[in-house]
């Protein structure tokens, strides 16, 4: 299913998420995956590489991304480590239509997370571009948005 993307003047964008509980199993695990199911739907749909659940008018830290080729549903992520120079490119956002920013990035990260199925992941190391993506969707988690990293002149 399709979900509404909300936009920048939404009050959800500016908050900090809440944790899934842990273990997922049975109920939570079904509604966690209905979700996850939904937002790739909706990503799919908007042609975008990720979504945070805050994004979709949910208070979940769970974010999905997809870069062609994988799929990858993040629960409870935790970056534990950024590393390489802090690069800025310019990024969009499904949120804010229109908007692009320079945002500095750093080039790789570990993460900890839980995926759709309810297995544990733990130093997951990503790089580039995938690397900026996780960082942007984390970022949504909490409640910052791209506009943020804007210059004041």
């Amino acid at each position: 299913m399709i979900l509404s993307i909300v936009e920048m003047d939404e009050v959800i964008l500016r908050q900090k998420t809440h944790e899934v509980a842990e273990p997922l199993v049975d109920i939570a695990l079904e509604d966690t995956q209905d979700l996850i199911r939904n937002m790739f739907d909706t990503l799919d749909n908007a042609k975008g590489y990720g979504l945070a659940a805050p994004q979709v008018n949910r208070t979940e830290r769970v974010f999905v991304f997809s870069n062609g080729n994988r799929r990858l549903a993040f629960v409870n992520p935790v970056i534990t480590k950024r590393w390489g120079n802090a690069v800025g490119d310019f990024e969009g956002c499904l949120s804010l239509p229109a908007v692009t920013v320079k945002v500095p990035r750093h080039k790789f990260i570990k993460i900890d997370y839980t995926d759709a199925n309810g297995q544990r992941h733990t130093n997951q190391k990503f790089r580039g571009h995938d690397a900026r993506v996780i960082q942007h969707e984390f970022d949504h988690l909490e409640g910052r948005l791209i506009i943020d990293y804007a210059r004041r002149v």
